[in-house]
């Protein structure tokens, strides 16, 4: 809160790439606007929860019940170390959880661990079992593990998303980015949860800025 405050006095754009709920509080959010700040969050999305919003989709249009969805998340670095006190990482499991349910359109029982490992540095590590049915409610499971280096993962996207805040402030942008709900679990405005969703919608934005048609920013 304190660091999206400065921010808005300083009158440069914010970007919370935490699960903290700064940018959700409604006095922050005015103050933003009343300053001309473009401003966005939260809890970005880097590992587990980016394949769940790439996959989760599938299951939906392929009428493939989900009836289970576990996860175990191992993290080795400071943001493990952090996430391993139970008061700090309410937020984060929330934002794992949630979107489950607003991709797939129903309840589900589906539940996260975050486990701090400290010999894995900086790398982390998630496990996932998707048990779910199809067709004549035959049951069936799918499991995918997911190993990464954590810096690596995120640096891209924070240099990404610091240029299009800048270019959101140079152009006189202010309140929420929505365009860079892809890159967030839990982004702030923006009911779509669907990575590919989420991806159009900054391809749309990037494509009317620089001039170009939005099938020309959808290509890898």
């Amino acid at each position: 809160m304190l660091a999206m405050y400065c921010a808005c006095s300083e009158g440069a754009a914010y970007i919370n790439f935490t699960p903290n709920v700064g940018p959700e509080l409604g006095s922050l959010r005015a103050l933003a606007r009343a300053r001309g700040v473009p401003y966005y969050g939260s809890d970005g999305k880097t590992g587990e929860t980016l394949v769940k919003t790439a996959l989760a989709p599938m299951f939906a249009w392929r009428n493939l019940q989900v009836l289970s969805w576990e996860g175990v998340n191992l993290l080795g670095n400071n943001d493990g170390r952090t996430l391993a006190e139970p008061q700090r990482r309410t937020a984060k499991l929330r934002n794992k959880r949630d979107v489950l349910e607003k991709l797939l359109g129903y309840p589900l029982h589906s539940e996260v661990a975050i486990n701090y490992v400290p010999s894995l540095g900086d790398w982390k590590t998630a496990w996932d079992l998707i048990h779910f049915r199809g067709f004549l409610d035959v049951p069936m499971t799918m499991q995918f593990t997911w190993q990464g280096c954590d810096s690596v993962l995120a640096a891209p996207i924070v240099l990404d998303m610091v240029r299009l805040a800048d270019l959101a402030r140079r152009r006189g942008e202010a309140g929420p980015m929505r365009h860079l709900a892809c890159f967030f679990k839990n982004p702030l405005d923006v009911d779509e949860a669907g990575l590919h969703a989420q991806y159009a919608a900054l391809a749309e934005y990037a494509g009317e800025r620089a001039g170009r048609p939005l099938k020309q920013q959808l290509k890898p």
